[in-house]
């Protein structure tokens, strides 16, 4: 019982934390400079890593 408990906790701790990283990185490609590679279907930043389809 106390290692689920234990584990429950522990999966809550590492969802705030993918939450904050999450938004961390959203402000880092928010204020990007970026400088994109293309493929065929979509482009990514070399500095930030977004992707945007080029599939419309």
């Amino acid at each position: 019982m106390e290692e689920a408990i234990r584990l429950r906790e522990e999966i809550l701790r590492l969802q705030k934390a993918i939450l904050e990283h999450q938004r961390q990185l959203l402000l880092l490609q928010q204020n990007c400079a970026h400088s994109f590679r293309e493929g065929l279907l979509a482009r990514t930043c070399e500095k930030c890593l977004l992707t945007e389809s080029l599939y419309y």
